[in-house]
């Protein structure tokens, strides 16, 4: 029970999918969810997500990148010109690929709480 609910979890983050029936995408491009569910009709205007999901991108990233810059700085000292030319683009890319599914995770979140509060 427990590994399929986590399985199903997992489907649902990495790929963006909707909550209720796991079969469309909860998204229209890249990071912006749709209004509602083009297969069940669950509406995803209730949740009211705000910024938590960018907040804890730039969480993660600040994280990854400084140790990664420390970690650089201690071990091999390069010019600042390198080091700007190696975490830059890593701190632009590793952004965008965190956005999309933790946005998921967030939106999943908040339908199971509202899935919850309903019962």
């Amino acid at each position: 029970m427990l590994k399929s609910n986590f399985l199903r979890l997992f489907k649902i983050v990495l790929m963006g999918l909707c909550p209720n029936c796991v079969n469309s995408s909860s998204f229209t491009n890249l990071f912006i969810t749709k209004k509602k569910c083009e297969n069940c009709s669950e509406d995803y205007s209730g949740y009211h997500l705000g910024d938590a999901d960018t907040f804890f991108v730039i969480l993660i990233v600040g994280i990854i990148i400084m140790g990664g810059i420390l970690y650089t700085e201690f071990n091999y000292k390069p010019d600042l010109v390198m080091q700007l030319i190696i975490w830059v683009p890593m701190t632009i890319l590793l952004s965008l690929l965190i956005k999309r599914p933790v946005k998921s995770l967030f939106l999943y979140s908040a339908y199971e709480i509202k899935k919850s509060n309903k019962i």
